[in-house]
């Protein structure tokens, strides 16, 4: 009788281990996910403008979506092989330190002096917080950021 779980399993035979693997990455992953879509889209300069709960609806779904479906895919990968489970958390991991947003610059509220930290190698967008009328414009980097020369 073939059997298709041909990864690590307990004494009994379940696959308690793995899934309570899982469901810590994708717990995990909705948090990142949640935390890197927010400046995006919670954003006066974004796609839904002054709309933030639509912003904030967005990415909680977005986010409960993201971590549902690596929750899925990490428990199979569990399920086959310890090795690939290595290398699906390690490229997690390594995708959410690229891919989140970091802060480079900072322009002060209506005169326009930049603030600027680091250059951005891969996209940058403005954030500035919907319903308020005196704050800082950020600019975010998703990608890599080079430090600014000092001056």
């Amino acid at each position: 009788m073939d059997d298709e779980r041909a990864g690590p399993v307990d004494a009994e035979g379940s696959a308690a281990p793995a899934t309570g693997f899982a469901v810590g990455v994708g717990a995990v992953s909705a948090l990142v996910t949640l935390l890197a879509l927010n400046p995006l889209l919670v954003n006066l300069e974004g796609p839904f403008g002054e709309h933030a709960l639509l912003g904030m609806l967005t990415s909680l779904a977005v986010a409960l979506a993201v971590g549902a479906g690596l929750a899925l895919v990490t428990r199979r990968v569990a399920m086959r092989s310890t090795a690939g489970l290595v290398v699906l958390v390690g490229g997690l991991a390594a995708l959410a330190v690229v891919a989140f947003p970091t802060r480079v610059d900072r322009h002060e509220s209506f005169v326009e002096r930049p603030n600027e930290r680091s250059t951005c190698v891969g996209v940058a967008f403005r954030h500035y917080p919907p319903g308020t009328s005196d704050a800082s414009t950020e600019v975010y980097c998703v990608g890599l950021e080079r430090p600014a020369p000092a001056g």
